[in-house]
């Protein structure tokens, strides 16, 4: 087991300093933000593949399947990676070489990414039309309670495999907790979960942007959505790609603290010197990607209901006609019973440390909560910073070996 692990890091350290062509063959580069996934998959050596799964509701997912660059190894379990809120599989694979899902796949794993549904890739149903009110019709729950569970069998079945490693960034996190309270069976088929950043509960708050959500979406109310209802607006921040070019022109990659990462920094927590102005460019080419308002409210939501974790609220009288009380229903976290590792920073200004902590204290099953080392360490720097390799994604990456070999 820690043979393994110190093949793996010797592999990575050989790569970096003998500049490997294959493994290694580029840095980061801002051109990837005018590729599509499988495009900047297929640019750094690695076969990928193109899967469709549809949910029991009918939407329509695409997956990417990165196949391992060794292809030999015995045991090793499939992973599957999450995005998170505006986000899509393209989380993964924008720090050039070193992209979490290139490491995964140079450590031998078969890697799937994820697309949620209303996101780029992901904005077909069997019989809804994209623009329409129903279509829009979901939630953070229905993606945990539909689109969990069908990506995971599809997983399994593909892989030959009975179980999969599951890794879910911010929002990645908060629908696999849904899918486990709701559907238990599906603790399961989870060998491992890894938890970045877990966005679960929001009952301290260091952001002034937070409180500002908090003020407005108090419990029992559900004023916007009906505005938005009368508007006919259902969809939030679609992919366009305004934010790249307006990054272009004014976030150049050559200036260290450009106002991108300032901007950044004020949402995520302030960490300029451990940024890479060139991967924050390439990170606007895939965002925002898309999803539904009423996504957007459940997250409010739960950020303005004083650190409760539950369904989505629909006023007092829509809840009691959907869920038959006045309030909606708190998710069962108890019966999420799969192993959860947790990684979270110390300066992240959209999820507390301290509310990680209470989520690890009500979970049934954590081996561990890790704070990030580098006490910098914001939100977006889980995908963005110039060390997340070494503090964060070849630690993650080690532990599956652990857990491979069990």
């Amino acid at each position: 087991m820690r043979a393994t692990a110190w093949w793996l890091i010797c592999q990575l350290a050989a790569a970096t300093i003998a500049g490997d062509r294959e493994q290694f063959k580029y840095g980061v580069d801002d051109k990837d933000a005018e590729l599509l996934v499988p495009e900047v998959i297929s640019k750094y050596g690695y076969k990928v593949e193109d899967h469709t799964v549809i949910t029991e509701d009918g939407y329509v997912l695409k997956m990417f399947r990165i196949l391992p660059k060794r292809e030999n190894i015995v045991g090793k379990k499939p992973v599957l990676l999450v995005h998170g809120l505006w986000n899509s599989s393209a989380n993964f694979v924008l720090n050039g070489s070193s992209s979490f899902a290139f490491l995964l796949a140079l450590a031998g794993y078969d890697v799937w990414l994820a697309n949620l549904r209303g996101t780029r890739y992901s904005k077909e149903h069997t019989k809804l039309p994209g623009n329409s009110k129903e279509y829009w019709n979901f939630s953070c729950h229905e993606i945990g309670y539909y689109d969990l569970p069908a990506m995971i069998d599809h997983v399994v079945k593909v892989s030959d495999s009975e179980k999969v490693f599951y890794v879910g960034y911010s929002q990645g996190t908060t629908v696999y907790f849904i899918m486990t309270s709701t559907r238990p069976e599906y603790n399961s088929k989870i060998a491992l979960m890894i938890a970045i950043t877990p966005a679960n509960l929001w009952k301290r708050l260091r952001n002034p942007l937070l409180r500002i959500v908090q003020s407005l979406f108090q419990p029992g109310t559900n004023t916007i959505l009906m505005i938005t209802d009368v508007l006919n607006v259902f969809q939030f921040l679609p992919y366009n790609g305004n934010f790249l070019r307006i990054g272009r022109f004014l976030c150049h990659p050559d200036v260290k603290n450009n106002l991108c990462l300032q901007l950044i920094g004020l949402v995520a927590g302030q960490h300029v010197e451990g940024s890479n102005p060139r991967t924050a460019l390439t990170y606007l080419g895939h965002y925002p990607q898309g999803t539904s308002v009423k996504q957007v409210l459940h997250i409010a939501q739960l950020i303005g209901n004083g650190g409760k974790f539950r369904q989505f609220d629909y006023g007092h009288d829509g809840n009691l006609e959907k869920y038959g009380s006045w309030e909606p229903p708190a998710y069962n976290l108890t019966a999420s019973t799969a192993a959860v590792v947790i990684y979270y920073g110390l300066n992240d200004l959209l999820v507390h440390p301290r509310d990680v902590q209470e989520l690890s204290r009500m979970l049934p099953h954590v081996i561990a909560t890790i704070p990030i080392a580098d006490r910098k360490f914001n939100h977006v720097d889980f995908l963005l910073a110039k060390n997340v390799r070494e503090v964060l994604y070849e630690k993650i990456v080690q532990t599956l070996e652990e857990f491979s070999a069990k």
